[in-house]
């Protein structure tokens, strides 16, 4: 008897989505809740964040593509607008006070 090797599955949430639905994919690398990870969409990649981890889905039948890096400065992360929201993204672009890129990001630095 061989064991099958079982894939790890991992809910997410797109910003957009404002019911708490969730959508499954697998994944072939380490993940925590709370992650953020690209995965393919019929518009191309997504940035989302991992809320669950599951052993299975009926639901899952594409891979995540990678984890998100975070290349931001310890002084980047900690950078919020006075409403609370964060100045920079992880790829370190600008954003505004309503968390939407900016315009002006690459005359910004």
């Amino acid at each position: 008897m061989t064991d099958v090797a079982t894939r790890t599955i991992i809910a997410v949430k797109f910003a957009w989505e404002k019911a708490g639905k969730t959508y499954d994919y697998f994944v072939d690398f380490p993940v925590v809740v709370g992650q953020r990870v690209y995965v393919p969409t019929k518009r191309g990649e997504a940035k989302v964040e991992i809320v669950e981890i599951k052993t299975e889905s009926e639901m899952a039948s594409v891979a995540a593509l990678r984890p998100v890096e975070d290349l931001r400065t310890d002084e980047e992360k900690q950078a919020k607008y006075p409403n609370g929201q964060r100045k920079y993204s992880e790829d370190r672009t600008l954003l505004d006070e309503k968390g939407n890129r900016s315009i002006f990001d690459d005359v910004d630095r």
